[in-house]
């Protein structure tokens, strides 16, 4: 591409690729690192605030279009939103530069630049135009006032009623608090913050998580010196709690069945004292290579980086199995917004029988008397609760629920449903929405 915007040119690109399928992370990860941090910063919030407000920016351009805006081509549609989401949602943005560097874009990508300049501008002159939606179905308001699909509003509109799904769509649409876990074989939550804070972070104490921080902003987490030292990781809060329910205890033979990046791994080493043996095990070498890079910053010499793939892996047994499945995703849209538009209820199904067949493979590699977590990071049932019930009504048949409170802060007892099953959504919405169940194998 020509111009000379290449913030919004890779923003662009970015937003083009994902209708194609492809992960925001990654591209993300790419795109930034040739920018400098303002440039990046801005092109992260234009990606994530378009995915966060597709639906009401194209219902607000279609209100002064001719046709609608899904009919155009992939790229024009694009920059219309990228525009809008400019001149409706952030202030800071001249409307002159969001009309006339999408102009510029149009140039280039879809040849449209005199529809793009002229829908544009009128939606300048008639902002105040913009209707909300006026649908009496609750369901097709919320689709569109906080754009999500309709078949995941349908979905948690029926799990948790209205009031808890408007609030789980409005957390979705704020972006994610970032969260850091302490090492705690090597510093403590309060020294950990002092250290942070001498060099002009500013820092909050999570509520649920004893060894978390929020972090509100700093000069770069990879210009600390904690960083360097390895006394932090990233990891959310509710990602925290479910290492504490598998509560593994120095010495012990752990299983990460499914281990990349490598965040629940390393935080297993810390909880063991770096006393015995975790083998994290993935099927991907790439992947595996963070789980390394991790594992050597933060010190835990007694993780076993392993490929392979968790429903054939027999090697071993263990007194401690982590199974912190694939699965859609779904309590993750706050930060991957790009799910949104990726994931359908097909998924879902997809997920769950790679799910079954994880837990039915490693269920026997774990001894009698040892627990094994099961955890997704997704709000859909089949597969939480109806994947832990029909494992227990089959391969896991020797197995049983255990409930989870006693390792768990006490703050976080609530988080435990009467079943045993542990949820962070909707409860806390500050959270990641997470689901887990600690099970023990019976002697």
């Amino acid at each position: 591409m020509l111009t000379k915007d290449r913030p919004r040119e890779k923003a662009l690109s970015t937003l083009r690729a994902v209708e194609d399928g492809a992960f925001t992370d990654a591209l993300l990860d790419e795109a930034r690192a040739t920018f400098d941090s303002r440039d990046s910063a801005f092109i992260l919030e234009l990606v994530n605030g378009v995915l966060r407000n597709r639906t009401l920016l194209d219902r607000a351009l279609d209100q002064f279009s001719s046709y609608p805006i899904a009919t155009t081509d992939a790229w024009t549609r694009n920059i219309l939103r990228m525009a809008a989401y400019q001149m409706l949602f952030l202030d800071r943005v001249p409307v002159s530069a969001a009309v006339n560097t999408a102009t510029d874009l149009a140039k280039i990508r879809g040849k449209k630049h005199g529809y793009v300049n002229g829908l544009l501008r009128n939606l300048d002159r008639k902002r105040g135009e913009v209707k909300p939606p006026a649908s009496a179905d609750p369901i097709e308001r919320l689709s569109t006032v906080y754009s999500h699909p309709a078949w995941l509003v349908k979905r948690w509109f029926s799990q948790y009623g209205a009031e808890a799904t408007e609030a789980i769509c409005a957390s979705n649409n704020r972006p994610a608090p970032l969260v850091i876990r302490t090492n705690i074989m090597r510093t403590t939550r309060a020294e950990l913050r002092t250290s942070l804070e001498s060099e002009g972070a500013m820092v909050s104490e999570t509520g649920f998580s004893p060894a978390g921080l929020v972090v509100m902003s700093s000069p770069g987490l990879r210009q600390l010196t904690a960083y360097k030292k390895g006394w932090f990781t990233v990891q959310d809060e509710a990602a925290q709690l479910v290492g504490l329910l598998l509560a593994p205890r120095p010495g012990e033979a752990v299983l990460d069945a499914c281990a990349a990046p490598g965040g629940k791994a390393t935080h297993l080493a810390e909880l063991m004292r770096n006393e015995g043996t975790v083998v994290a095990l993935d099927p991907d070498s790439r992947r595996l290579e963070r789980v390394i890079e991790n594992t050597k910053r933060l010190g835990a010499s007694i993780i076993r980086p392993v490929k392979g793939d968790a429903t054939l892996w027999h090697e071993g047994t263990y007194d401690k199995v982590l199974i912190d499945a694939p699965c859609s995703g779904l309590g993750v849209l706050r930060r991957h917004p790009d799910g949104r538009w990726t994931k359908n209820e097909k998924d879902i199904l997809a997920r769950r029988q790679v799910q079954d067949r994880i837990l039915a493979n490693c269920a026997p590699l774990l001894k009698p008397g040892g627990a094994m977590v099961y955890a997704t990071c997704t709000t859909a049932q089949e597969e939480n609760e109806d994947a832990v019930d029909a494992f227990l009504a089959g391969s896991g048949n020797g197995y049983r629920i255990d409930d989870p409170r006693p390792y768990l802060p006490e703050q976080a007892h609530s988080l435990v449903d009467t079943k045993g099953f542990f949820r962070t959504y909707p409860a806390a919405l500050d959270m990641d929405g997470f689901f887990g169940v600690r099970m023990v194998r019976n002697t």
